[in-house]
């Protein structure tokens, strides 16, 4: 771990955590005030997770030695594709930019809104980075506090990141596909539609879902191939874990999608046949009246007061059987009828 000239100037303001994971023993949070002097520590490794939003903390990236200056222009130009990969400076650093959920703070379910998760990690350090508060992160930061994790590098607790974000998005489809069985059943049952509203947000839902992990499919595969040296056997194997899970949920996502897609054709099908038999009601009774509707019209008719028309109903008659006709005629004619 290189020393860095710029540690005196570390953004304080920006730090939303910060965790040291000593060889031996549990980890530990750092005061803000010993970041800087822990970085230094070669026993202990350590995971800064900060606000990105932060003038202080973009002002940091700038000038410290510990982001190389190619991941601190990727987010500067804001990207928010899926990747990793590395990078030969800094130890072999290994660069993320991943999909995490967005936190609403008061709502425990996953409404699926995205955004953007920067890491740097090396064999000592991680550093994370987000612009809003996300789901992943903090469900680390309560897990580390609470003990239900003890990670002793940063390479650890960057697959217990990876796990974590997994099961958030496993949550999330759980929840669509119940939501997606209740809508079956209820066409099913034939009780009543779904409301095109709902299949259409879980088909949009799914359809941005496949959009924003397949990438990260390939990124991973990408970092399989081009391990950084210090990815010992037993990580890498763990991380071709992650990209088994990773490649079910994804297709999971793909099954959803379908499966909504399925039952927006089956609902079309039945309003069809529902608008069908209601059309066929409807001909009918337009079938039964017709013949009365036609005799009180005709007989309803009173043409004595009429100017030019007294006594010539059989005149009348015989213009309103050659209106039918040509009607008829032309409906013919146009393949209509």
């Amino acid at each position: 771990m290189q020393t860095d000239a710029t540690l005196n100037l570390f953004p304080i303001a920006g730090v939303v955590f910060a965790w040291a994971m000593p060889k031996t023993g549990n980890g530990y949070e750092i005061p803000l005030f010993e970041i800087a002097q822990s970085i230094e520590d070669p026993d202990i490794s350590i995971w800064l997770h900060l606000n990105l939003s932060n003038s202080q903390v973009q002002r940091w990236l700038e000038k410290t030695s510990l982001v190389p200056e190619r991941v601190t222009e990727m987010i500067e130009e804001g990207v928010n594709l899926s990747r990793m990969e590395r990078i030969e400076k800094l130890d072999d650093c290994l660069v993320m930019v991943m999909n995490d959920f967005h936190q609403e703070f008061g709502e425990e379910q996953v409404d699926g809104s995205l955004g953007t998760l920067w890491a740097i990690i090396t064999p000592k350090l991680m550093i994370s980075l987000r612009n809003n508060p996300l789901r992943t992160t903090d469900k680390l930061r309560y897990d580390l506090r609470s003990g239900h994790i003890n990670p002793s590098s940063a390479i650890e607790l960057f697959h217990e990141l990876l796990d974590l974000r997994a099961e958030q998005l496993r949550t999330l489809l759980v929840h669509l596909s119940g939501d997606m069985d209740i809508l079956e059943e209820n066409l099913l049952k034939g009780k009543e539609f779904p409301e095109h509203e709902s299949l259409g947000r879980i088909r949009i839902q799914c359809s941005r879902l496949r959009r924003h992990f397949s990438p990260e499919l390939i990124a991973l595969h990408r970092l399989l191939k081009r391990l950084p040296y210090w990815f010992s056997d037993e990580n890498k194997s763990r991380l071709t874990d992650d990209l088994d899970l990773l490649s079910y949920l994804v297709q999971d996502i793909s099954s959803l999608y379908d499966r909504a897609k399925v039952l927006q054709d089956e609902q079309a099908a039945h309003v069809a046949e529902f608008n069908a038999k209601n059309l066929q009601v409807l001909s009918v009774m337009t079938v039964i009246f017709l013949p009365m509707t036609l005799i009180s019209g005709i007989m309803g008719m009173n043409m004595e007061d009429l100017p030019g028309l007294r006594g010539s109903f059989y005149e009348v008659m015989i213009v309103m059987s050659i209106a039918g006709g040509a009607v008829y005629g032309a409906l013919k004619l146009k393949r209509i009828i």
